[in-house]
């Protein structure tokens, strides 16, 4: 693929390119985060684009979210979408060095023929897991669960552990298409609780990634009620500040709190679809249809971690903006204000606030299986001078947006 003739394309890498290497020189840890490919509906260019810049940056983890095919279609479709992800995204990422560790998403790998079909097919759990863990990295060095595609990749230079968690390892054995169900099994729960988690050495971090969101308005409430004994458990980590961050796809969009001690962050989709513009609103304004030729066309993240001042940074690869999260929570009283000062977004800025705990997911009538979020503002608010004034006990985020979108998010516990 030849990217350098496209010149839109060419110039936005290059930017996102100097922005890695910059921040690399304070971050101690950083990876690329895709995922929700549905290779049929992707424009096909973010394996290659991966691959330059790994090539630009010496960042090599990438993480792959899951969700490989589409929803509908019959078998061929999808093994025939699995070997366009091969050779599309697996092959140029590992070929340029990259270091790759695949998520199981609810779509890997099952399918229904058709929108108002009852047939479809679905993969047995154990030939789904032998094609998701089918990478370089994790047939070399990954710990998994043999039960399900959990595993974790351990950055020894960083002191970091990758942990992949599988939120759908369970298929339904009623169902002939979409056949895998979500939840965590007994099992799996035991080998994150007992080995993933449980060796971790000392001094080192655990940055959790998985299809599904399991937290905060990230997630829905199913979710947030489905996955709360994980989270239980990951709070004894979290206290101590060893796993700052929980990464996702699946809903499409760009959603983010900080609960639990543990920033949720749920990203939008590579694949060309509209719902990532819904799905990322209010707080993502201006999001373009995916459109080829452009780079907006796909939309992945460069994650930065940078420890010693507290900071995990996005750059954006497509659609939309760079931000900033603070890793440390802001405390408060219920009553008093708090006047945020920020240090990424710079001249004015527009601010805005939400409860961090949870959000309402609203169908969208005009669009079958597209939503819209809405948010809460009862734990905290911020005024147009980023003075934020505390109303009652719980967690919140305010946000600085900049004039060209980039954002700055502040976590606030009012106690």
């Amino acid at each position: 693929m030849e990217m350098e003739n496209d010149t839109d394309i060419a110039n936005g890498l290059s930017r996102v390119a100097g922005r890695v290497r910059a921040l690399a020189e304070t971050c101690q840890f950083g990876f690329w985060f895709i995922t929700d490919l549905h290779v049929p509906s992707n424009l096909g260019r973010s394996g290659g684009m991966l691959a330059r810049l790994i090539g630009e940056t010496g960042m090599r983890h990438v993480v792959s979210g899951g969700d490989i095919p589409e929803a509908f279609g019959d078998r061929a479709a999808l093994d025939g979408a699995i070997a366009r992800y091969r050779a599309g995204w697996v092959a140029p990422i590992e070929g340029a060095g990259g270091i790759l560790l695949p998520l199981h998403g609810n779509h890997d790998f099952t399918t229904r023929d058709a929108p108002d079909a009852t047939t479809g097919f679905t993969y047995p759990q154990r030939e789904t897991r032998a094609m998701v863990l089918d990478t370089a990295a994790v047939r070399c060095g990954a710990v998994a669960d043999p039960s399900s595609c959990a595993c974790y990749l351990d950055c020894s230079e960083a002191r970091v552990r990758l942990v992949g968690v599988d939120t759908h390892d369970v298929v339904d054995q009623s169902r002939q298409y979409w056949g895998v169900a979500d939840g965590i099994s007994p099992a799996q729960f035991a080998w994150l609780r007992d080995v993933a988690f449980g060796t971790l050495p000392d001094g080192w971090r655990a940055v959790v990634a998985s299809h599904a969101p399991f937290a905060g308005v990230a997630a829905t409430e199913e979710e947030r009620a489905m996955f709360a004994p994980l989270c239980e458990m990951l709070a004894q980590y979290a206290a101590a500040g060893r796993v700052p961050l929980a990464i996702s796809g699946h809903h499409h969009g760009e959603r983010q709190s900080r609960v639990g001690g543990i920033w949720h962050v749920t990203e939008p989709c590579d694949a060309a679809y509209l719902d990532y513009i819904h799905g990322s609103q209010p707080w993502v304004r201006d999001l373009p249809e995916k459109k080829p030729g452009t780079l907006a066309g796909q939309t992945f993240d460069a994650v930065q971690l940078d420890f010693g001042r507290g900071l995990a940074h996005f750059t954006r690869v497509g659609g939309g903006a760079d931000r900033t999260l603070h890793l440390a929570p802001l405390e408060v009283q219920a009553g008093g204000t708090l006047a945020l000062s920020p240090q990424v977004v710079a001249g004015p800025a527009e601010w805005g606030c939400h409860d961090a705990a949870s959000c309402t997911k609203v169908p969208n009538p005009a669009r079958k299986y597209d939503y819209f979020y809405e948010y809460s503002s009862l734990v905290a608010d911020v005024g147009r001078d980023g003075v934020l004034a505390a109303k009652a006990p719980g967690s919140a985020v305010a946000v600085a947006t900049a004039a060209d979108g980039t954002r700055e998010y502040f976590p606030v516990e009012v106690v």
